[in-house]
């Protein structure tokens, strides 16, 4: 599966929609995680105009006042979506790489600055793994 992953800094104005939509065309992306979009609100026409096609699942963590928000998106033909996680800094989706017939995990980070809070992520980013597998 091709993920594309970057920290957009902010998806607010047209020439980063055109960027993201680029990136994803020129790399053949089946799967793309943003990290800080900055934005509080997402739509299916914003995904669909990011993604260039309608074919598109998506999920947003809104962050803590922005700071820390988080876009997950596939392309339906490539990406079965099951279930997702989502907790301050992360979303984790569940599902199948259809092409190849896989069931993954893939999870889209944003980790905060200072070490407490990164421990805390990868803490409950543990104990969500573990509770899953039952």
């Amino acid at each position: 599966m091709i993920i594309v992953t970057f920290n957009i800094r902010g998806l607010g104005g047209g020439t980063k929609t055109r960027y993201v939509r680029q990136i994803i065309a020129n790399e053949g992306a089946e799967f793309v995680c943003l990290q800080e979009t900055k934005v509080k609100t997402l739509s299916d026409v914003k995904c669909y105009s990011l993604w260039g096609d309608n074919k598109v699942g998506w999920l947003h963590y809104e962050g803590d006042n922005v700071s820390g928000s988080l876009l997950s998106m596939w392309h339906k033909e490539a990406f079965s979506y099951e279930n997702h996680l989502m907790g301050k800094g992360y979303i984790a989706i569940f599902g199948s790489h259809l092409k190849a017939n896989l069931r993954c995990v893939v999870v889209n980070i944003y980790a905060a600055c200072n070490l407490r809070d990164k421990k805390t992520l990868w803490a409950e980013l543990l104990i969500s793994k573990l509770i899953h597998k039952r």
